[in-house]
């Protein structure tokens, strides 16, 4: 199946996507038709290039805060499922260096 037919309308939040994996991820999946939310801890100004590069393509949000924290993981879940009315992908990419 193609990469695009699996993603299209799709609804994904990618942690740690303001760099590297995680920001390949968020625009790949945008290029083919997912709604990208864009995790990012300390990389704000990062992670809204990403912002920019996705919202070429397709809708997103940005979702700051540390995805290690109960509490915060869920707030930003609630705030895209608020956004877009639920999650179909998560991508979880966060890592510590």
């Amino acid at each position: 199946m193609q990469i695009a037919k699996m993603l299209k309308g799709k609804r994904a939040i990618i942690t740690g996507a303001s760099r590297g994996i995680g920001k390949a991820t968020a625009i790949l999946f945008a290029k083919n038709g997912a709604k990208a939310g864009i995790n990012y801890l300390k990389s704000e100004e990062e992670a809204k290039k990403v912002f920019k590069e996705v919202k070429k393509f397709s809708e997103g949000i940005l979702l700051k805060g540390d995805v290690s924290d109960f509490k915060e993981a869920k707030r930003l879940v609630e705030k895209f499922v608020k956004k877009f009315g639920g999650v179909d992908i998560l991508v979880n990419n966060a890592g510590n260096i």
